[in-house]
């Protein structure tokens, strides 16, 4: 294998490259309107969590698929994200106004906004790669987020020093986007192969399997996530779109929770 050949380092570096700054771009382009957001951001990461896996494929293709099939979902998480971050801002803002209070007033917001961000850093991540209802996606996201905090904690660093490099340089802007959702994967596709190992192994096949927490409450706390088959597979062999494993799966979530910690 030559040093310039097709499959040698320079091209790929390069390719790793033309792909962070066309994904950057596009999530640029596709986030002006600020609702759109969710989406955008959502198909960047079904990209990248692919090729970092090893899954070479179209990337405009795969980004488009991504961005209209989870367009309504991510927008209706970013939207509410938006929301609960807006209401937390305004209550730590006026926390002071209730004078006694306002000390255990901030500290319960600073606790709910913590949580909140760590929800945000893995949920669209997460709906990138699995099919989830909308409760199903802010608990799992939740569950993940806490389970595997030094990945959380990594990509938050990650994110944050993105944001504070395209600020000192805004020409970074462009493509921060891509920056931050290519180097994140490589964490989010090591915690989503504990639950799913065979995810993107199967030859010609794009494991996208649903992923469901079970919402019936007479179970109790028990939570399952259950891998179901996609009915849409007419539509995924004419335009090869994510597939569905056809075997059903279930995982229980409270056995995951006692995974050793050096498994981590």
């Amino acid at each position: 294998m030559g040093f310039f050949n097709l499959d040698g380092p320079v091209y790929r570096i390069a390719s790793i490259i033309a792909d962070i700054m066309i994904l950057g771009l596009l999530w640029l382009i596709l986030a002006l309107p600020i609702v759109t957001i969710g989406a955008s951001t959502t198909a960047v990461f079904y990209v990248f969590t692919k090729r970092v896996n090893g899954k070479d494929g179209y990337l405009w293709r795969d980004f488009w698929t991504s961005f209209r099939q989870n367009f309504f979902t991510a927008t209706a998480v970013w939207l509410t994200l938006l929301l609960v971050y807006t209401v937390l801002l305004f209550n730590i803002v006026n926390a002071g106004l209730l004078d006694g209070m306002a000390n255990a007033i901030l500290i319960v917001q600073f606790v709910i906004l913590i949580q909140v961000s760590f929800i945000t850093i893995f949920i669209f991540p997460l709906l990138s790669r699995f099919k989830l209802g909308y409760r199903a996606l802010f608990k799992t996201a939740f569950f993940l987020a806490n389970r595997h905090i030094l990945i959380t904690i990594s990509n938050a660093v990650l994110l944050v020093s993105v944001i504070l490099i395209s600020l000192l340089q805004p020409i970074i802007l462009v493509i921060a986007a891509g920056i931050y959702c290519y180097f994140a994967s490589f964490l989010f596709v090591k915690a989503f192969k504990k639950y799913r190992p065979e995810l993107d192994v199967e030859a010609g096949i794009d494991v996208l399997a649903p992923l469901q927490l079970d919402d019936d409450d007479e179970k109790g706390d028990s939570m399952e996530v259950a891998l179901e088959p996609n009915d849409e597979s007419e539509e995924n062999e004419s335009y090869d779109e994510p597939y569905y494993d056809n075997n059903s799966q279930v995982l229980n979530l409270e056995r995951l929770k006692n995974i050793q910690d050096n498994k981590e």
